[in-house]
């Protein structure tokens, strides 16, 4: 599978990033402290941002998956779980290619505060399926110092960097770490067609590799060179 280092960095919220240690508490689906000044527990903005798209549990998110070469397959996040301002997602994503089939799902631990939102720690199990053999594996990852993936707001020319500096673990007996660094900045607003619909979108580019992502705003996510929204619900 090929995937973008612009989809790996920002939407690390929505494929590759999931939780390790403890699940996250469950029933409460609003986020503390209340800084919208109705008193109603949501933060102003949406939970996360309003370019996130995270509206409580239960939201979800579908997509197509296609490299353009002949892998496919759909890709679905969901919102598991709400904390206060800890937020949890769990992705599925199931692909073929022309000699393969592979099926991950990723539990990812966010904090989403004043910054935006920030990938704590994620935990992903994946089974793969090729001609002459059958594996399963997983990786369990903690963010040492927090990767921010979204800032809370997102205008025409903001830009942030996102530091993945990691610990893991996984099922091959590695033990060790990475860091990587990605400078991202919104470069325009654009008009997008999706599965989903016709959307009004940031356009979010890599300043250190190429890659392009869209977000629109109350929904999130829409649009990359491999990912297409097909339904948002929440």
């Amino acid at each position: 599978m090929r995937l973008s280092a612009a989809f790996i960095a920002i939407s690390s919220m929505f494929t590759l990033a999931c939780m390790g240690g403890d699940k996250i508490g469950r029933g409460d689906d609003t986020a503390s402290p209340d800084d919208s000044g109705d008193g109603d527990g949501v933060v102003a903005g949406g939970l996360c941002g309003e370019y996130s798209g995270v509206n409580g549990v239960g939201t979800t998110w579908e997509y197509d998956y296609n490299d353009g070469q002949g892998t496919t397959g759909p890709y679905v996040v969901e919102v598991t779980a709400i904390d206060g301002k800890d937020v949890e997602l769990v992705t599925t994503l199931n692909i073929e290619g022309t000699t393969f089939t592979q099926d991950s799902t990723t539990t990812s631990q966010y904090r989403c505060g004043d910054e935006g939102m920030v990938l704590l720690a994620s935990y992903n199990f994946y089974t793969v399926v090729a001609s002459n053999y059958e594996y399963d594996g997983w990786t369990d990852t903690t963010y040492t110092n927090g990767a921010l993936v979204l800032p809370r707001t997102l205008t025409l020319g903001t830009s942030w960097v996102s530091d993945q500096t990691n610990t893991y673990t996984d099922s091959n007996g590695g033990d060790d770490g990475s860091s990587l660094s990605y400078t991202f900045e919104v470069t325009a607003e654009e008009d997008v067609n999706v599965p989903a619909g016709a959307y009004t979108a940031l356009r979010v580019e890599t300043v250190d590799v190429p890659g392009v992502s869209h977000y629109a705003k109350g929904v999130g996510f829409v649009k990359t060179s491999y990912f297409q929204l097909t339904r948002y619900s929440k």
